[in-house]
């Protein structure tokens, strides 16, 4: 019965069953395991991405690791080396001691010697630290021009940060050769004597 209908049938209408039949089955296949098939490639797409975003971070870390190790160790020896012109609290008695041997080298009597209290503003553009406090040293000297000029060069020239922040020359009553100095050194000074 059914091939007499196809017999009867015409042939456009014949091909018009077939495509419509043909259509379907692809619909249905393309939902049925198209789909599925092509969420999990998507998927694997994105993490394939993700992965490979990860190995690059990680390759990227691995090849720094070299340059911060060098910059850790230049850090280190920055830190020693500001360490060794920075002196700690207990080192500040042989601070004063190693300025008044400058002065006895240059020729310069120092007739007193005394660290200062000075606010943090009075050191021009020196910002609060936790690391280092500011210090500043009152010095009274007799001397002549010559011998201080050559403490003030041994002394700017010094292993420690050490500056002239206000000079104060008066003449010598009894020499004229020999006259009345009063200096105000400034320098940093470690907090708690840590290194």
């Amino acid at each position: 019965m059914q091939l007499d209908f196809l017999k009867k049938a015409k042939k456009n209408e014949i091909l018009a069953f077939i495509a419509m039949v043909s259509v379907i089955i692809i619909i249905g296949y393309y939902f049925l395991f198209l789909t599925p098939v092509m969420a999990k490639l998507t998927s694997a797409f994105r993490e394939s991405a993700n992965l490979q975003n990860m190995i690059s971070k990680a390759e990227l870390s691995i090849n720094s690791m070299a340059r911060m190790k060098r910059e850790i160790e230049e850090l280190r020896s920055k830190e020693d080396f500001y360490g060794t012109k920075l002196p700690k609290e207990e080192e500040f008695p042989a601070l004063l001691e190693d300025l008044s041997n400058m002065a006895r080298n240059s020729g310069v009597k120092i007739t007193k010697i005394m660290p200062r209290k000075d606010s943090p503003d009075s050191f021009e553009g020196a910002a609060e630290s936790p690391i280092y406090r500011q210090q500043a040293i009152l010095i009274d000297a007799q001397c002549g021009y010559h011998q201080l000029g050559t403490f003030i060069a041994e002394l700017e020239s010094a292993e420690r940060f050490m500056k002239i922040s206000n000079i104060k020359i008066t003449r010598g009553k009894t020499n004229p050769k020999r006259h009345n100095v009063q200096l105000v050194v400034k320098t940093f000074i470690l907090k708690g004597g840590d290194k």
